[in-house]
């Protein structure tokens, strides 16, 4: 399932939210584009494109690190970091992303898709960055299981 109209403002709103909410000055994501894999769709605080329509599949990079086990994945020095693969490396690199985090959006065991905040420094990322980004997920995710039941109430009628 790709993302429609409605689904992006939802991803949009939930980055604004992480953004503020960690004060992290980059925040990026995107939902579910054909099986275990999402696409970037929505950037903010980004100063180049190079991150726009990236495709991550399931566990590659920290995104897809964060597909693969349905939990939260941080890294302080996304450039070094031995605990990723770095399929991605060019356009983390190009936008200067160092300390990145990556919250996947789960719906009824499925994930539907990753919200990202993240540093041009290489610094820990605290648990009032997680907590925030955790919370911004699961307000994604609250607004796509109202959608899919709407979308499954107006099937059955």
């Amino acid at each position: 399932m790709s993302a429609d109209g409605g689904e992006t403002v939802e991803m949009r709103a939930a980055l604004l939210r992480l953004r503020r909410g960690t004060g992290l000055p980059v925040a990026f994501g995107g939902l579910l584009d054909g099986p275990r894999q999402v696409r970037i769709g929505e950037l903010i605080g980004t100063g180049t494109r190079a991150l726009q329509g990236l495709a991550i599949s399931s566990g590659n990079g920290l995104g897809g690190k964060a597909v693969a086990l349905s939990r939260p994945c941080a890294v302080t020095d996304y450039r070094v970091s031995r605990h990723i693969s770095h399929e991605y490396d060019a356009a983390v690199a190009a936008e200067g992303l160092r300390s990145v985090l990556a919250v996947p959006v789960v719906v009824r065991r499925r994930v539907r898709g990753v919200l990202y905040g993240a540093l041009r420094a290489a610094q820990p990322l605290g648990d009032r960055a997680l907590s925030a980004a955790v919370a911004a997920a699961r307000d994604v995710e609250q607004a796509l299981v109202v959608r899919d039941e709407v979308r499954s109430l107006l099937a059955a009628a």
